[in-house]
């Protein structure tokens, strides 16, 4: 009843999973892409060719699916309820424009809901990651900053 032909490409399918997941990661932490390269060095040289062109359609598979939901629009979060109590303390039109690239016009229309084109504005789950990974730079910078002081 069992199939190893199955267990196989189920494993197969972990591990690159993980190489995915590894590379997503690698824009978050500062040695990440040495992570991604070294695990992807290490997959390869324990691969067969067979298993090679297997895992890049796996791995072609799981990327698409990846920038697929990173480029979903998230109505479902109240963005504004947010970012309530720290909307008077940081500059989101500087958040906007050295962690986006855009003006402020842009982030509060994200930040509102306001419709656009006829559809109310929302980020998406990789310009919520930005903007997470944004208020924790922030976070850091007036952390380091106040040690400097005390």
């Amino acid at each position: 009843m069992n199939n190893p032909n199955l267990l196989y490409i189920i494993d197969l399918r972990e591990k690159i999973q993980e190489l995915v997941d590894k590379m997503s990661e690698s824009n978050i932490t500062p040695n990440g892409r040495k992570v991604v390269d070294d695990y992807f060095a290490e997959l390869n040289k324990i691969l067969t060719p067979e298993e090679k062109r297997e895992g890049g359609k796996i791995m072609r598979e799981l990327l698409a699916k990846n920038r697929e939901f990173r480029r979903v629009k998230r109505t479902d979060i109240n963005i504004k309820e947010k970012l309530i109590e720290i909307q008077d303390i940081i500059s989101l039109s500087y958040i906007a424009k050295y962690y986006f690239g855009k003006d402020k016009s842009w982030i509060y229309q994200r930040i509102n809901g306001t419709c656009v084109n006829g559809k109310p504005a929302a980020f998406t789950n990789e310009e919520l990651d930005i903007l997470s990974n944004a208020l924790k730079d922030i976070g850091t910078k007036i952390s380091d900053t106040s040690l400097l002081i005390h």
